[in-house]
C-alpha cells in the first residue's frame, strides 16, 4: 500500500500540511502514530480532498449556466 502512495506523491506537490504537523495534531487528539503512518494518513486525506475537488468541479461544469 505504501508503494502506491509513494508513487502518487507528485500529484500532491502543493501540500500545506507537513508530516510533523500531522503527527502533532493527531497526538493532541489522542492518536499516537509514527512518521510512516502519519505519511500514509496524509496521503489518504490528500487523495480524498483531490477526489472531492474533482467531483465538485465536474458537477459545476455540468450545471446549466444561468448567465447564458
Amino acid at each position: 500500500m505504501s508503494e502506491f502512495l509513494c508513487k502518487n506523491q507528485s500529484i500532491f506537490s502543493g501540500r500545506k500540511v507537513s508530516v510533523d504537523q500531522a503527527i502533532k495534531l493527531l497526538c493532541r487528539n489522542g492518536i499516537n502514530v509514527n512518521r510512516e503512518k502519519a505519511e500514509i494518513i496524509l496521503d489518504f486525506l490528500y487523495l480524498i480532498a483531490r477526489t472531492y475537488k474533482t467531483q465538485k468541479d465536474m458537477i459545476a461544469s455540468q450545471s446549466p449556466n444561468p448567465k447564458e
